[in-house]
């Protein structure tokens, strides 16, 4: 067994040992033992397009997987996750999945096969049995940033909270441009561990590479703030062909093995570090967070009772302080919830008028394209209109969801930053006045899956599916060709105006839905602290105008289980100072 596994599966037993105590959350232990079990780990490729990031995954896994051509390819996130056999789902943003073949890859995930994202797809999982990806990796390639594409830059920059380790692929030729450096600057706020890769090194000479390595290195040095940078050289295409063609003396010369070994390393060891602190931390919160209230009833036990009255006063009035800052939050989280509904009715209101003026000019085309052909003129120019009403409106909602989802997680990691503050203080002052070391808490982690706001929203846009009957309703068979026109075009405005009103108000609601999950989400971790640390001074107090042998019973109770509890988490401690000296 690998010292990671007897790591994992002591930590697993701890784990579980702690979800044994009535005083500590089993649903905070239960999602540590989730994480702890899944394992997972997201590996990303980043960069600039046409840089080689489909190449270079293809080269990792000894098979081309992902497209690849000269044109500027990747329009999607696709995800690479361990199966015992190829498969490959399209999950699509209205919460369809399909099982496509590898042939068809090309026709979701490609700007050619899949111009702007016309299709919906929201991301594509692959199943494929490669050593890489055992133990929770996964690799995924994400759009290239600074091409002629402005939509992949974005989907590029909205995966980034998503990061646990990342690839930045460079290239000889051309060396690291503006967009390369600025997204570099934006990644690093996300990104714990990069890796390096100079790609390409077959175009150029050997002087030259040994030139365009140094020149990287510069600029990586210059934008990380650091000397000690690795970067990689190797040549992505070359080692996909050797690796094929079974060549491994040949592979060396591509350089890619020495970038695998580094890689392996990171993932059989550092990774599996990370991820164990990580839980570890997540278990000594969780016995912070639960003890609290012990901790604060025994203190307050052994005080004599003036001295226990005279705290409480001093913990009610700071208390008064803090409450007035949580309001003060709540105020600034309505205000910013306030700017995203407003950022939205204007972003509706442009896209009404400019989908009012697109569909006058294009229902008048397709009318007189239509005049020429056979067939009832009616029925194809209502199909035509609801079919592109239809296009238009699921592809705008899907565009404004992901804005909103991005704008979402910046409210939610402020109101979170501001609530831990609070909890913070408010742990630190009841340790103060009473009299005990506490340690304190860690911020909370902010939206790093997708959010919440977009499975709100994956099913139809609400009202949409009615546009076909109302069509209908509005367009007696009777009219004449002229009329006919003139009252396609009336309905065009009617019909636009309606669905971006219902829109609108499907967008309100469903925000405004998010704001009190917010509020009841964060308010409930400082209430419950409070209550807690209350009924902790309440039995206290009660206990003090009893009698002493009430109160020493209590205090027996009481050290028996914060001493039950304390090596549980001196076992942590130990645990986590073993994996950090083994596992580095």
């Amino acid at each position: 067994m690998s010292i990671y596994k007897q790591f994992q599966q002591s930590l697993e037993q701890q784990l579980e040992n702690l979800a044994r105590f009535p005083e500590i959350s089993r649903t905070n232990i239960s999602l540590l033992l989730d994480k702890l079990r899944q394992n997972r780990f997201n590996l990303v490729m980043l960069g600039a397009f046409k840089r080689g990031k489909s190449t270079l995954i293809n080269a990792l896994l000894g098979e081309p997987l992902l497209p690849t051509a000269v044109i500027p390819l990747t329009s999607v996130v696709t995800i690479i996750g361990y199966g015992e056999k190829l498969r490959i789902d399209v999950l699509f943003h209205n919460g369809q999945r399909r099982q496509i073949a590898g042939s068809e890859l090309a026709a979701y995930i490609t700007e050619r096969g899949n111009p702007q994202n016309k299709k919906g797809v929201l991301e594509v999982d692959i199943a494929y049995p490669s050593e890489y990806l055992k133990d929770g990796v996964r690799i995924i390639d994400t759009p290239g940033v600074g091409s002629i594409y402005s939509h992949n830059t974005e989907v590029a920059y909205n995966y980034l909270p998503q990061v646990d380790a990342a690839i930045f692929v460079v290239t000889v030729d051309p060396p690291l441009s503006a967009a390369e450096e600025e997204f570099l600057k934006d990644i690093r706020q996300y990104v714990h561990k990069l890796f390096f890769v100079l790609n390409k090194i077959d175009y150029v000479e050997e002087a030259e590479r040994q030139e365009a390595l140094d020149f990287t290195r510069q600029v990586l040095q210059a934008n990380l703030a650091t000397d000690n940078i690795p970067i990689f050289p190797l040549t992505a295409k070359l080692a996909l062909e050797r690796k094929q063609n079974n060549q491994p003396q040949l592979l060396q010369e591509t350089l890619l093995p020495q970038f695998e070994d580094h890689l392996r390393t990171f993932l059989y060891q550092e990774k599996g570090r990370v991820l164990l602190i990580s839980c570890v931390t997540g278990a000594l919160k969780a016995i912070t967070d639960s003890t609290l209230a012990l901790k604060v009833e025994r203190h307050a036990s052994s005080m004599t009772l003036k001295e226990l009255e005279e705290k409480i006063g001093r913990f009610n009035l700071e208390l008064q302080g803090l409450e007035k800052e949580r309001e003060m939050s709540l105020l600034l989280l309505d205000g910013r919830m306030k700017g995203v509904i407003e950022e939205v009715n204007t972003d509706l209101e442009i896209f009404k008028n400019e989908t009012m003026t697109r569909l006058h000019r294009e229902v008048q085309d397709a009318f007189q394209q239509k005049l020429q052909a056979s067939g009832d003129l009616r029925q194809e120019m209502e199909k035509f209109l609801f079919g592109a009403l239809r296009n238009l409106f699921t592809l705008w909602r899907s565009s404004e969801i992901e804005k909103i989802t991005q704008n979402l997680a910046g409210v939610h990691q402020e109101f979170a930053d501001r609530i831990n503050s609070i909890l913070e203080r408010l742990t630190e002052l009841t340790a103060r006045i009473f009299d005990f070391s506490l340690r304190g808490f860690s911020a909370e982690t902010a939206l790093t899956e997708k959010s919440h706001f977009w499975f709100k929203f994956k099913e139809d846009p609400v009202g949409l599916e009615i546009i076909q009957l109302t069509i209908t309703s509005l367009l007696p068979r009777a009219l004449t060709k002229g009329m006919l026109l003139k009252k396609l075009l009336e309905n065009v405005d009617e019909l636009v105006d309606k669905h971006c009103g219902r829109l609108r108000y499907d967008f309100q609601n469903r925000l405004n839905d998010m704001a009190r999950e917010f509020r009841q989400t964060w308010l409930a971790k400082i209430d419950y602290t409070t209550v807690s640390i209350r009924q902790a001074l309440e039995r206290a107090l009660a206990q003090k105008k009893d009698n002493s042998q009430t109160v020493a019973t209590r205090l027996g109770e009481l050290d028996r289980r914060l001493e039950a509890i304390l090596q549980a988490e001196a076992a942590l401690l130990t645990l986590k100072e073993q994996i950090s000296a083994t596992l580095h």
